[in-house]
């Protein structure tokens, strides 16, 4: 009998244009009267279409400036910086709440960034902070334009499809497959990541 398939690996029968709504979007009140609140949260509202898991639950959404964003493994509440919000550190702090719950998303940051990475390409808008990807890919303010963004999401798919196939070194073979890739395009500009756009 085949194995469940995960339930990561599903998201790709999410039709977007549907969205996938939350019981609610609580906002605390320091977040509320900053000046970006909209901003971020027009930006959580989008990352949470790819979250069909988080259907039906509260969030609360509250500031930090201590680090770009910040969440308790199993919690309902996330905390981010209004000045450096980016979908990528949204998603991020959204697998955070998946951790120890019955989802079964493995502990870490690391296996967080490449669980979040695999969400969808659009949430790939800047470098992620714990696994390494290849320079070349991001825009010198570190961005990553959308082919590199593409490629970032369709080699973090494999890899957790690696993982549930039994690897338990999937984030290393992340890590190596983009390398490999990079390394196999011709050189781009120096000046922007050209080819991968």
């Amino acid at each position: 009998m085949p194995a469940a398939r995960s339930p990561q690996l599903e998201l790709a029968l999410i039709d977007p244009a549907r969205g996938v709504g939350s019981g609610g979007v609580v906002v605390t009140r320091v977040l509320k009267s900053h000046r970006s609140c909209k901003r971020a949260l027009e930006k959580v509202h989008y990352v949470l279409r790819y979250f069909p898991e988080l259907a039906g639950a509260k969030l609360k959404v509250g500031l930090t400036r201590a680090a770009s964003g910040m969440a308790v493994p199993g919690g309902n509440e996330i905390w981010l910086n209004p000045h450096r919000v980016s979908h990528h550190t949204i998603s991020h702090e959204l697998v955070h709440l998946l951790q120890r719950t019955a989802i079964g998303v493995p502990q870490g940051e690391r296996s967080c960034d490449v669980y979040s990475l695999a969400r969808h390409w659009t949430l790939n808008d800047v470098v992620p902070s714990y696994v390494e990807i290849p320079a070349r890919l991001a825009a010198l303010d570190g961005t990553l334009p959308a082919a590199a963004a593409r490629l970032v999401y369709e080699t973090a798919v494999e890899a957790l499809e690696h993982r549930h196939d039994g690897m338990r070194r999937y984030i290393s073979w992340f890590e190596e497959r983009l390398r490999t890739a990079v390394s196999s395009r011709p050189s781009p500009d120096a000046a922007t990541p050209s080819a991968f756009r």
